[in-house]
């Protein structure tokens, strides 16, 4: 049944039905498919891009409200004297205690060098070694809702007392 009905509408021709295969025709159409699918691919990303913004925003901002907020901030760095610019071995880095709670804390090595990982938000660290004044430096960014993962390095020089 199908089959015959098929067979009566393929042979009448209608609005649907090509006039001629022109090979310009057919260019101008393969053009406007590949926009359309380049455009929707697009909008699709961006949609796509706007959905994890938000949830990663609202997860971190959820998580930092619970108290249970984790590190995902990454600072890097190397503690040095201010007048020598060597290294200065086992200094200590923190979050300050002024800011908010949670706090982390890593200690430099033997080489000056140091790795914390911390919160995203803005905030300021405290770093302290015997026989240097207490220095401090400011870490992370204004914008760490729209990425709340990332990595920064930050030297720091120390006077000594």
């Amino acid at each position: 049944m199908w089959k015959r009905f098929w067979r009566s509408r393929n042979l009448k021709e209608d609005e649907f039905t090509p006039v001629s295969d022109d090979p310009e025709l057919r260019e101008i159409f393969v053009r406007t498919g590949l926009r359309a699918a380049v455009a929707f691919a697009v909008i699709f990303g961006l949609v796509y891009f706007a959905f994890w913004w938000s949830g990663a925003a609202v997860g971190f901002g959820a998580s930092r409200a619970a108290g249970r907020a984790l590190p995902t901030w990454q600072v890097v760095g190397t503690v040095r004297n201010a007048i020598t610019q060597e290294p200065i071995p086992w200094a200590v880095v923190e979050d300050d205690p002024d800011g908010q709670p949670p706090f982390f804390h890593a200690d430099a090595g033997y080489s000056g060098a140091f790795e914390l990982l911390t919160l995203a938000e803005p905030h300021r660290l405290r770093v302290s070694a015997p026989g240097y004044q207490t220095g401090s430096l400011q870490i992370g960014r204004a914008w760490f809702l729209w990425f709340p993962k990332g990595k920064e390095r930050r030297d720091v020089l120390l006077q000594s007392k």
